[in-house]
C-alpha cells in the first residue's frame, strides 16, 4: 500500500472515532474522559492534514483529486462510526430512555501523531498515559501494551457498565477503497464511481451466503476454539474483516488481562466481550462470554504469531479437508457424492446425481408411545396428531400466557386453535392471527366454515389488503365475512365490505396538472392495513356487531414510521378502557369487554418466516402489559400463541425472541440428543410470564427419498481490474 493509501486509511480512523463522539455527546452518555478528546481535536487541524497528504504527489491534477478523496474518507469515516456505535447501542436492547443508566469508563482512540499526519505531535508514552488516566491508573509498563497485539494498539477500544453489566468493545478498521495511488480517480465522474460500486459488489457477491449468518453458542455446549486456531490462520489475510476480527480480539484479550492484572476488574466481575473488524466493505463481528475467553486468546496467539506462507496454506488445507470429512457424514454414501462433486471437469457445466432415503421418522399419525403420553398428562390411546392437539388445549386454558408451537407444516396448530374457539363461542373470543403469507391469512378463516358459511352465525371474520383500502380511496376499509350480514355497511367510518360480492377498483386519478407543462403526482393519503383492522375491531366490539371475531393480518403490514411503528394502532382495540392523562386502565371498561369476550388469541404463525415477525411479538407484549391484559383481574384469558418449527428449545427462544435488536440471517442449530421424543411440553418464564413450547417431532411419512441434482459451473477466477 502506497503512503497516501494509508494516510487515507488513517483518516478513516480519525472519522470513524469523532462519528462515536459525536454520538455520545448528542446522547449525554456519561464518560471519564472528560475534555480530553475535545482538547485533542482541537488540536488536529484538518487543513495541515490535507496538505501534508496533498504534498506527496506533484501532479496539479493529482492533488485536487487527493484532496476530495480525503474529504471523502474523514465524511464516510464519520457516518460510519456513528451509524456503526448507534446500531450497537441498539443492539444491547438499552434503549434511548434507559441511557443514563450507561457510563464509558474507558474510551480509546488517537487523534495525533500517525493518525494526525504529523500535524500534531505528542508522542505515544505521553499519549497512553494521558488515556489511562480514564481508569485512575498509573501504567508503568507502557511499552509491554504497545506491542504487536496489545491493547494500547487498538483503532477503538472501550470499558462500558450499564448498571452491573460490563462490556469491552473493540474495532479494528481497514478501508478498501483504495490500495494504491492509482485507484485514486476522479470522484466527479458517475462511470468511476460506478465501477468503484461494482467493485465493492463483486467483493460481497464473492463471499459465500453464509458469511451473512450468526453462530450462537451460547447453549450449544460446543468447544471449537482449536478449529477456530485452524480457521483463522487459513483466512488471517485473505479475508480483511477476519483479519481485522483477530486483531480486535487480540486487543480486547490483552485489556481484560490488563484489568486483571491491575485490580481494575475482579475476577467475579462478568463481562461480555463485543469485537469487530470493519471495513468499508463488510463487518466480522464475535460476542464472548467469560466463559468462552480462550476464543479471544486463541486469536491474541495467531495475530501475534508471524505465519509464514507456508503454514497458512498448511492450514487451508486442514480446513478444507475437515470441510470435506463433515460432508462425507452429511449423506448417505457421503464420500461418492462428494468426490464426484470435486471431480467435476472445467469450463463446462456438469450435473452430479445423488439419490439417499432418510427414514426413522414418526409419523404424525403414528401412536404415541404410553411412556410419553404419561409424562405428557394425557390418557388412553391417541396418535400424535390429536395428542398434540390435546395439549394445546390444555394450554389454552391453564396459567401460561405464552405457548409456543413447533412442528412439521400440517401436524395442526393453527386447526387445534381453531377447534378450541368453535366449542368457546358462548364465552365469546377475539383471535387476531398474523402470518407472513397472504393465502395462509384467507386458509384461517376456512377453519372455521361448514361449506359456503361460517360453523356458527355469530361468528364475524375480517381482513384487510392495501389493494382494498386503495380501492376505496384510501378510508377505514375491511372486508369481512358474516352469516347473518350481507352486503357492503359503514360503521363508525369503517367500511365494511362483503368478502362475497364482486367488486371492481375505483381509485382516485392521483395527476394533477400544477401548470401548462407539468402534471404532477399529487399522491393519496390512504390509512394503513393494521389501522383498519384495528379500527375495525374497536367498531365490532363497541357497537356490539359481534363477540366472536377472527382478524387476519400479514406480518409485513407492520411498518415502521417517524412516529414509531404502525402496531401502535392495535391499542385502538381498547382506547376506551384507557386514561391516556392520568396513564391508567379503566378496569370497569376491561372487565366490560372480558364479560363478553372471554379468550383474547394473538397468534403469529411463521415469525422467522420475516424480520417482522420478531417486532410484532415484542410490540404485541407491550400493548398487552400496558393495558394490564395479561393480570387475571382483567377477566381475559389471554394467550399469545408463536407457531413455527424453528423454535424448538427455550434459549433460543430467550435469545433470539425476547428483543429487538438486528440480527443477520441466522440458522438455529443444537446438539442432537441420542433420542428424540416425538412430543414434549417445556414448561419456562418468557418476558417474566409463565410460558410453554409444546413441540411435536414427527413427519407425514416414515420414510423420505431424495433425489439431488446439482448443476455446476467451474470457472478460472479472474481477480478483479483495478479501476
Amino acid at each position: 500500500m502506497t503512503k497516501i493509501a494509508e494516510d487515507l486509511g488513517r483518516i478513516f480512523e480519525v472519522g470513524f472515532n469523532i462519528g462515536i463522539l459525536t454520538y455520545i455527546e448528542q446522547n449525554k452518555v456519561k464518560h471519564r474522559f472528560g475534555n480530553f478528546y475535545l482538547h485533542e481535536l482541537q488540536q488536529v487541524k484538518f487543513s495541515k492534514m490535507l496538505k501534508r497528504i496533498v504534498d506527496k504527489v506533484i501532479s496539479p491534477i493529482e492533488r485536487k483529486l487527493a484532496e476530495r478523496w480525503s474529504m471523502f474518507f474523514l465524511q464516510k469515516g464519520f457516518l460510519c462510526g456513528l451509524n456503526f456505535f448507534r446500531e450497537y447501542i441498539t443492539s444491547t436492547g438499552w434503549s434511548s430512555r434507559s441511557l443514563q443508566h450507561l457510563e464509558i469508563l474507558y474510551y480509546q482512540c488517537c487523534f495525533s501523531d500517525e493518525n494526525s499526519i504529523g500535524t500534531y505531535t505528542k508522542g505515544e508514552e505521553q499519549w497512553a498515559r494521558e488515556v489511562l488516566s480514564q481508569l485512575s491508573h498509573d501504567c508503568h509498563d507502557i511499552k509491554r501494551y504497545k506491542q504487536k497485539g496489545e491493547f494500547l494498539k487498538a483503532d477503538t477500544l472501550m470499558l462500558l457498565r450499564y448498571h452491573k453489566q460490563f462490556r469491552i468493545f473493540c474495532v479494528d478498521l481497514s478501508v478498501f477503497s483504495i490500495n494504491v495511488d492509482a485507484d485514486i480517480q476522479d470522484l466527479n465522474y458517475i462511470e468511476i464511481i460506478r465501477r468503484l460500486l461494482m467493485r465493492d459488489i463483486s467483493y460481497l457477491r464473492s463471499k459465500s451466503v453464509f458469511s451473512n449468518l450468526k453462530i450462537d453458542t451460547s447453549c450449544l455446549d460446543l468447544e471449537f476454539v482449536e478449529d477456530l486456531k485452524s480457521y483463522f490462520t487459513a483466512f488471517k489475510y485473505g479475508d480483511k474483516e477476519s483479519a481485522k476480527l483477530i486483531q480486535s480480539a487480540s486487543y480486547a484479550h490483552s485489556f481484560y488481562n490488563f484489568l486483571r492484572e491491575t485490580g481494575i476488574l475482579t475476577s467475579d466481575v462478568q463481562v461480555l466481550f463485543n469485537v469487530a473488524g470493519y471495513s468499508d466493505r463488510g463487518i466480522s463481528a464475535m460476542s464472548i462470554r467469560q466463559e468462552n475467553i480462550s476464543v479471544l486468546e486463541t486469536c491474541h496467539q495467531i495475530y501475534k504469531h508471524d505465519s509464514s506462507p507456508q503454514e497458512i496454506n498448511q492450514a487451508r488445507q486442514q480446513v478444507f479437508l475437515r470441510i470435506k470429512r463433515s460432508a462425507y457424514g452429511s449423506f448417505n454414501e457421503g464420500r461418492k457424492f462428494i468426490d464426484n462433486l470435486l471431480a467435476i471437469p472445467a469450463e463446462r457445466i456438469t450435473m452430479v446425481p445423488h439419490q439417499e432415503r432418510v427414514t426413522g421418522f414418526f409419523n404424525s399419525i403414528g401412536q404415541v408411545p404410553p411412556a410419553v403420553m404419561e409424562q405428557l398428562g394425557l390418557t388412553g390411546a391417541l396418535n400424535l396428531r390429536d395428542a398434540h392437539a390435546e395439549l394445546i388445549r390444555k394450554a389454552l386454558v391453564s396459567e401460561q400466557t405464552y405457548i409456543f408451537l413447533t412442528g412439521n407444516p400440517g401436524i395442526g396448530k393453527t386447526t387445534a386453535i381453531a377447534d378450541f374457539l368453535k366449542q368457546h363461542v358462548d364465552d365469546g373470543f377475539l383471535l387476531f392471527y398474523v402470518s407472513p403469507r397472504k393465502q395462509v391469512n384467507l386458509d384461517i378463516i376456512d377453519k372455521f366454515k361448514q361449506g359456503e358459511l361460517l360453523c356458527d352465525s355469530r361468528i364475524f371474520t375480517i381482513n384487510s389488503h392495501t389493494d382494498l383500502i386503495a380501492d376505496n380511496f384510501g378510508r377505514y376499509t375491511v372486508q369481512y365475512f358474516c352469516n347473518q350480514r350481507q352486503g357492503d355497511f359503514v360503521e363508525q367510518s369503517v367500511h365494511f365490505m362483503d368478502s362475497t360480492a364482486e367488486r371492481q377498483g375505483r381509485r382516485l386519478n392521483r395527476l394533477r396538472r400544477k401548470a401548462e407543462d407539468l402534471i404532477q403526482d399529487v399522491g393519496q393519503k390512504t390509512r394503513g392495513v393494521l389501522s383498519s383492522i384495528c379500527e375495525a375491531i374497536y367498531t365490532v366490539v363497541d357497537r356490539n356487531i359481534s363477540n366472536n371475531i377472527i382478524a387476519t393480518v400479514c406480518i409485513q403490514s407492520l411498518k415502521k414510521t417517524e412516529a414509531g411503528d404502525t402496531l401502535k394502532h392495535f391499542e385502538k382495540i381498547f382506547r376506551n378502557a384507557y386514561n391516556e392523562r392520568e396513564g391508567t386502565v379503566i378496569s370497569a371498561k376491561i372487565k366490560d369487554v372480558s364479560s363478553r369476550i372471554k379468550h383474547l388469541f394473538i397468534m403469529i404463525d411463521e415469525i422467522t418466516g420475516d424480520d417482522s415477525g420478531v417486532e410484532f411479538l415484542n410490540g404485541i407484549s407491550h400493548i398487552l402489559a400496558k393495558y394490564k391484559l395479561t393480570d387475571t383481574s382483567s377477566g381475559f384469558n389471554t394467550k399469545v400463541i408463536v407457531a413455527d418449527a424453528s423454535i424448538v428449545d427455550s434459549s433460543v427462544i430467550n435469545q433470539h425472541l425476547n428483543g429487538t435488536s438486528p440480527e443477520p440471517d441466522k440458522i438455529y442449530f443444537r446438539r442432537a440428543t441420542d433420542s428424540s421424543k416425538p412430543l414434549s411440553v417445556e414448561l419456562f418464564e418468557f418476558k417474566n410470564l409463565s410460558s410453554s413450547i409444546i413441540n411435536a417431532n414427527s413427519y407425514p411419512a416414515s420414510s423420505l427419498a431424495i433425489t439431488y441434482k446439482v448443476f455446476i459451473e467451474l470457472c478460472k477466477f479472474n481477480a478483479p481490474i483495478q479501476v
